[in-house]
C-alpha cells in the first residue's frame, strides 16, 4: 500500500474523490466495500487539514436536545453505536459533565429529564458492543462530588454536577487513516500530496481531474465517470472553476474554529463550561454555547471557539491574538483555569461550514447538516457531487448517503451499505483488552505494558505486523527493546503501508509523537534520521523537514499566522514541471528529485 500514483492513469475509475479527510475517507471505504472502482487523491497528507481541527469526540447528540431536534440525536446516537462497534481500539466512552444550578434549564431535574429523553431515544445505543465499550446512562452527582471533577472547588453557583457519557476517538488522525486503508483492502486507489489543477469537462459533463504529484512534480489525468468533492473549505473554489458563472447552487459560508492543548486544569471527566459565546440554533436555555475541557491523555483539550469567518479560505490564517482571544474565552468561563500563552502545547485550527444567518443573530450560526449537492440537479453539470461534512460522528452515515446518489447517478442498482456493521480491518479485534492480552504474550518481556496498549489503541489488529518490524536486530539489552527500535518499526510501517513521506505525516498523523505537543528536538532529529534513511534523504532534506514541523507547530506565534491551506513547493530547478511540456528531467532516478525537495505546509 504505498504510494503510486501511475495507478491513477491507467485506467478509468468509477469514483474520483478530491479530499481525503474523514468525509472522502468514509466514501472510499463505503463505495469500494459496495464494488465500485474508486480513487481518492488530497492535495497534503491523509486527515491533515479540516479534519485535523477536531475536539476527538463521537457524541451522541445530547446537546441537540435543547435544539429540540429529537432526529439529529437519535442520528448521532446511532452513529456513535457505529463507530464503538468498528474501531473499538480507536473510540473508546468518555464521561461528560456539566454543573447543576438554580437556573430552570439547568437545574437537577432538567437534567434528569433530559437524560429520561436520552435513553428513550437511544434505548438500543448499546447493541453490538463489548461491555468496555457500552455506554452508561446518565446520572446526577452531589455539589461535593461535582466539585472532585470541576475546575477549581470553589466555584460559584454550582447545586451539583450531571454525568453523561460520550465518545472520545484515542487519535482522531489514525482513525481517518484505518478507514482509508480498509477502502484500500476493498480495491481503492489513494494518493496523497496530489493537487487537483482543474477538472476535465466534456459535453457538460466532468470526466476527471488533471492532478499534480506536489513531491516530485508529475502530472496525472484521472479519469472517472462521477467525481464526489469532499475538499471541505476549498469545495467552492474547486467549483467555481470548472461551473464559473452558471454556477446556481449556494456557496459555503465559513466559520473559523480553534482547538488548544494545554496543560490538565481538569479530571478524567470532560467538563463543559459556558462561554461567552451564545448558540443561535438554541431553542432552549437562551443559547448559551458550552466550552469542554476534555482529558487528553494527561493533558487537556479545550474547544471549541467559532468566530465568522468573510474571506477567501486561501487567506485563512490563525494568529497569536486569535489565540489569545480563545484563551481569554476559557479563562472567563473557567477563571481556575488561569491559562497563559505559555501553557498552550499545541493549536488545532481551521474552517467549518456554517449556516445561513437570520435577522438578529450575533454569533455564527454553525452548518446543522452534513450538505450533499448534486451538481447535475442543481447546476446542470452532470458527473459531480459535492459533500460538506459538519462531524466526525455523522461522516460514515453521509457517505452512506453519497454513495447512495452515486450508484443512481453510475446506473448501478443500489448495494447494500455494510460499513455500519463491518469493522475497519484494523477494528476486528473483538475487544481491546482480548487483542493486548495476545500481545503481551509475545511482547510483555520486551516492551511494557503501558507502551503495548497505546499501540493496539493506535494499530488495532495491525499492532502484531507492526511490532514485527523490529527486528531481529533490536536493542534487546536487559529484555527491553528501547525507543529507537520501536519508532523505526513505526517508521517502516507508516512508509510500506500507510504512505508516509514526509515528516510531519509521522510526527502529527503516524506515530503519535505530538500527542503531547510538538516533541522535542532529540526526538525530531531521530525520527527525521530514520526516516530519512528509509527514503534515501540527504543531510538538506532531514534538515529541511525537521524545520518544517518546528514552523508548523510554532507558526501561530509568528506575524503571518498559520494556514491550513498555504502549499509552497521548492524543488531543484531540473525537478521543476514545464506548465506545457511536463516534467523536466523525467529520467531521473525515482526519489532523485524528492531527496531535494522541501514543501512548506502547515497541515493544522
Amino acid at each position: 500500500m504505498t504510494r503510486d500514483l501511475s495507478k491513477l492513469s491507467d485506467r478509468e475509475f468509477d469514483i474520483l474523490i478530491v479530499g481525503a479527510g474523514i468525509n472522502g475517507a468514509c466514501v472510499a471505504r463505503d463505495a469500494a466495500r459496495r464494488g465500485l472502482s474508486v480513487a481518492i487523491i488530497d492535495r497534503a497528507d491523509i486527515g491533515s487539514t479540516t479534519s485535523f481541527n477536531s475536539l476527538r469526540t463521537v457524541h451522541g447528540g445530547l446537546r441537540y436536545l435543547q435544539h429540540l431536534d429529537f432526529k439529529r440525536m437519535r442520528e448521532s446516537i446511532r452513529e456513535r453505536t457505529n463507530w464503538l462497534r468498528i474501531a473499538p481500539h480507536l473510540v473508546h466512552p468518555l464521561p461528560f459533565m456539566a454543573a447543576t444550578t438554580q437556573k430552570i434549564s439547568r437545574t437537577k431535574t432538567a437534567f434528569r429529564v433530559a437524560f429520561a429523553i436520552n435513553d428513550s431515544i437511544g434505548f438500543d445505543r448499546n447493541r453490538d458492543l463489548d461491555i468496555a465499550h457500552r455506554i452508561p446512562g446518565g446520572r446526577i452527582l452531589s455539589s461535593i462530588e461535582a466539585r472532585k471533577h470541576y475546575p477549581g472547588s470553589d466555584a460559584k453557583d454550582i447545586t451539583g454536577g450531571a454525568v453523561w457519557y460520550d465518545a472520545q476517538m484515542y487519535d482522531s488522525e489514525r482513525l481517518v487513516l484505518a478507514v482509508l486503508n480498509d477502502a484500500v483492502a476493498s480495491g481503492a486507489t489513494i494518493a496523497n500530496y496530489t493537487s487537483v489543477d482543474h477538472l476535465i469537462v466534456s459535453e457538460n459533463r466532468v470526466i476527471g481531474a488533471v492532478a499534480t504529484d506536489t513531491i516530485d512534480g508529475g502530472e496525472y489525468n484521472i479519469k472517472a465517470k462521477l467525481t464526489i468533492i469532499t475538499a471541505g473549505p476549498l469545495v467552492d473554489k474547486l467549483l467555481n472553476t470548472t461551473i464559473q458563472r452558471t454556477r446556481k447552487s449556494k456557496p459555503l459560508r465559513l466559520s473559523k474554529a480553534m482547538n488548544i492543548l494545554t496543560r490538565r486544569i481538569a479530571g478524567n471527566h470532560a467538563v463543559g463550561v459556558p462561554s461567552q459565546y451564545h448558540d443561535p440554533n438554541a431553542a432552549m436555555d437562551h443559547g448559551t454555547r458550552l466550552l469542554f475541557i476534555t482529558p487528553w491523555r494527561d493533558l487537556s483539550l479545550i474547544g471549541t471557539t467559532h468566530v465568522p469567518f468573510d474571506g477567501k479560505p486561501q487567506d485563512f490564517r490563525i494568529t497569536t491574538s486569535d489565540v489569545q482571544q480563545f484563551v481569554n474565552e476559557i479563562n472567563a468561563a473557567c477563571p481556575e483555569a488561569n491559562l497563559t500563552l505559555d501553557d498552550v502545547k499545541f493549536v488545532f485550527a481551521g474552517l467549518l461550514p456554517a449556516g445561513d444567518p437570520r435577522p438578529g443573530d450575533t454569533e455564527t450560526r454553525l452548518l446543522q447538516h452534513h450538505r450533499i449537492v448534486d451538481h447535475e440537479s442543481e447546476d446542470n453539470l452532470k458527473g459531480i457531487i459535492s459533500l460538506t461534512g459538519v462531524k466526525y460522528t455523522t461522516a460514515r452515515l453521509a457517505a452512506e448517503q453519497v454513495t447512495d446518489l452515486a450508484c443512481t447517478r453510475l446506473g448501478i442498482a443500489h448495494r447494500k451499505c455494510d460499513t455500519a456493521i463491518e469493522p475497519l480491518s484494523r477494528g476486528d479485534i473483538g475487544s481491546t483488552e482480548r487483542i493486548t492480552r495476545s500481545i503481551t504474550e509475545r511482547w510483555g518481556d520486551r516492551l511494557p505494558e503501558e507502551t503495548i496498549l497505546r499501540m493496539v489503541r493506535l494499530y488495532g489488529g495491525e499492532t502484531e505486523r507492526m511490532l514485527e518490524g523490529i527486528g531481529a536486530d533490536a536493542d534487546e539489552k536487559d529484555g527491553v527493546v528501547n525507543k529507537e527500535d520501536l519508532l523505526k518499526a513505526q517508521i517502516r510501517f507508516a512508509i510500506k503501508e500507510e504512505y508516509a513521506v514526509r515528516l510531519s505525516d509521522i510526527v502529527y498523523r503516524r506515530a503519535d509523537l505530538a500527542a503531547r505537543g510538538t516533541p522535542d528536538d532529540d526526538i525530531l532529529e531521530l525520527a527525521a534520521k530514520l526516516m530519512g534513511s528509509e527514503l534515501g534523504w540527504n543531510v538538506e532534506r532531514r534538515i529541511a523537514e525537521i524545520d518544517d514541523v518546528r514552523k508548523t507547530a510554532s507558526a501561530w506565534r509568528s506575524p503571518e499566522g498559520m494556514s491550513p491551506l498555504r502549499q509552497e513547493k521548492i524543488v531543484r530547478p531540473e525537478c521543476q514541471k514545464d506548465p506545457l511540456q511536463g516534467p523536466k528531467n523525467t529520467s531521473l532516478k525515482p526519489n532523485t528529485c524528492n531527496a531535494e525537495l522541501s514543501t512548506r505546509q502547515e497541515p493544522i
